[in-house]
């Protein structure tokens, strides 16, 4: 199921993204009988994108229950795991403006036709929701509060989802908001905002090589599958698409990114272009690539 509780829009062929991104498991299917299940675009049957930049998640309005509530501004994403946490959303009049914060949980759908997104809550709902401040990172205590407010399981509780779960472990009835959720986590979460890492430098096991230009996110997974490279600083105009899984070190002070990669292995990649779908025959190119760059 999705996050939002709906069914997957795109039958997926087990074991696909686990062997893509270097998480293959016994039982998975090898990449030539996934290219001979017919699995070939990244596009269900309404014609939605499965993978989407952040520059086109940004773009979307946002609408509840019982009306608009504003349009997305950044996301948060877990730099341990690369889950979306987080969609960052201006609310309109309504709120003043207020900067919310809606889970992936809560997301139901993405319409294309005309650029929206629609979440299963309520503006009573996320009006009476903790407010945050962008200049601040957002800690444990935030996000303890956030699920209270919900009533959902926390994504970092055992047995729920990468997102957490739409059900209290709790009778709504008989939870105490006040008792402190159990966490073994530390006090400050590893959740980073897309806007900041957005530009920071790129460096490959043998020097720099361009920038980070944006994030890829599978929005059915709401996980970032890749990162945009812009190569241009070494190779004009050229972009190209690196596993998030290469990623081995964020240096958020220095504003740059390590990967277990050279500079030729990014710089001789299939080229990317930001219009064009990310198929799974797209896909398999890179993991060959990035397979004989291992």
């Amino acid at each position: 199921m999705r996050p939002g509780g709906y069914g997957r829009r795109i039958p997926r062929i087990r074991g696909w993204h686990r062997y893509l991104h270097g998480r293959m498991m016994p039982g998975s299917l090898p990449v030539e009988r996934c290219q001979l299940n017919g699995h070939h675009s990244g596009l269900d049957g309404a014609g939605m994108k499965q993978f989407r930049r952040v520059r086109e998640i940004i773009k979307l309005t946002v609408y509840g229950r019982d009306g608009q509530v504003g349009t997305v501004q950044e996301l948060y994403f877990d730099d341990q795991n690369w889950a979306v946490r987080y969609l960052v959303v201006r609310t309109g009049g309504w709120l003043l403006g207020r900067d919310v914060l809606i889970a992936p949980i809560a997301i139901e759908r993405i319409d294309d036709t005309d650029v929206s997104m629609r979440i299963n809550l309520t503006k009573e709902q996320i009006e009476q929701a903790p407010s945050i401040e962008s200049t601040k990172a957002i800690s444990r205590q935030f996000e303890e509060a956030y699920y209270k407010h919900f009533r959902w399981a926390p994504y970092w509780q055992p047995d729920t989802t990468l997102w957490g779960s739409p059900a209290p472990y709790l009778d709504p009835s008989a939870m105490n908001l006040d008792d402190p959720l159990l966490s073994e986590s530390p006090e400050q979460s590893h959740l980073r905002s897309s806007t900041d890492v957005t530009g920071y430098r790129i460096h490959a096991e043998d020097g720099e090589i361009g920038h980070l230009e944006d994030l890829v996110v599978d929005d059915e997974d709401w996980i970032v599958r890749y990162v945009e490279v812009d190569t241009r600083n070494w190779l004009p105009g050229k972009k190209v698409l690196v596993q998030s899984g290469r990623i081995q070190q964020i240096d958020w002070e220095n504003q740059s990114v390590t990967m277990s990669l050279t500079r030729h292995a990014i710089e001789s990649a299939p080229p990317y272009d930001p219009s064009m779908l990310i198929t799974p025959d797209y896909e398999v190119q890179l993991f060959k690539h990035y397979g004989k760059a291992a």
